[in-house]
């Protein structure tokens, strides 16, 4: 009498880790251990240290397929953040989805500008020009009481998405998300010459740039959220330009900058009378990230 067939057992979690890091790295990725262990985590419904305790169980025929898939995507050089649904900014978790420009870690330094500048004791006006995901406005009604913010976006999607991650975080009544583009959705607010602080990621890729970025930002993320115009200044322009009529005296304006534009952003705010007091941030690799400037008093 035969024995009847016996169901073939899964691989283990190394197994399935060692071959799904191979396969990322084939696909070109530096941080393939990394991806898999966080999508393997997602699938398991385990935090990524949890795994190291784990890594002798087996994968069953569900959860392998799930992770089959996400490593196929994430070969193809979908996003990590896309594929998980969520990122990390300034310790909090942001909902984030396909065309939604990712929040980065260097963006935390414009949070981190204003935190050092605010006088919490008081209300804090804030205008955030192209919120995106919300990460920047978020951040700073979780962090100031007394924070109020007005961020704007041209991408209706975006600010749904900003809305759930404010509504996520408890202060969707101190942040007004509204649709345009620069600082158009603010006029009629009566906010003119009462802002404490103008904060802003802008787009800041030149045009020219475009097909040498990586496959994961060129071809999944919103090029309206990246492309600033052949130089990557457009919007800077139109920021600086706009500024004076927007902040009270003393307050701040912090813009995020990209690689090697510091020094004509600088020049931008030099040329705008009302501005003075330019300060410049360094990130951790030491590329001028942020610059700082105020509106000088009387």
């Amino acid at each position: 009498m035969s024995r009847p067939p016996t169901e073939k057992k899964g691989p283990s979690l190394q197994e399935a880790l060692t071959r799904a890091t191979r396969l990322l790295e084939e696909a070109g990725i530096d941080s393939a251990r990394l991806d898999a262990e966080i999508l393997l985590g997602e699938v398991m419904g385990l935090p990524r240290h949890q795994l190291y305790a784990r890594l002798h169980d087996t994968l069953e025929k569900k959860p392998l397929g799930r992770f089959k898939r996400a490593i196929s995507k994430r070969s193809k050089r979908i996003p990590l953040q896309y594929l998980v649904g969520h990122v990390e900014f300034m310790s909090l978790d942001f909902l984030i989805k396909k065309g939604i420009f990712i929040p980065r870690p260097e963006t935390e330094l414009v949070v981190e500008a204003v935190l050092e500048r605010a006088d919490v004791s008081k209300e804090v006006k804030i205008l955030d020009i192209g919120t995106g995901s919300g990460n920047i406005a978020v951040s700073l009604a979780v962090m100031i009481a007394g924070a109020r913010v007005y961020a704007s976006d041209i991408s209706q999607k975006a600010l749904i998405l900003a809305r759930l991650n404010a509504e996520r975080y408890l202060v969707e009544d101190r942040v007004s998300f509204l649709h345009g583009s620069r600082y158009e959705p603010f006029e009629g607010l009566g906010l003119e010459g009462h802002v404490d602080f103008i904060v802003s990621n802008p787009p800041y890729v030149p045009e020219g740039e475009w097909k040498a970025l990586q496959p994961e930002v060129r071809d999944y993320e919103d090029p309206l959220a990246l492309l600033g115009g052949g130089e990557g200044l457009d919007c800077y322009r139109v920021i600086v330009k706009g500024a004076p009529k927007w902040l009270r005296p003393g307050g701040w304006l912090v813009l995020e900058l990209g690689e090697d534009q510091a020094d004509r952003v600088e020049a931008l705010l030099r040329g705008v009378a009302e501005l003075g007091d330019i300060t410049l941030v360094k990130d951790l690799q030491g590329i001028r990230r942020v610059i700082i400037a105020r509106q000088r008093e009387g």
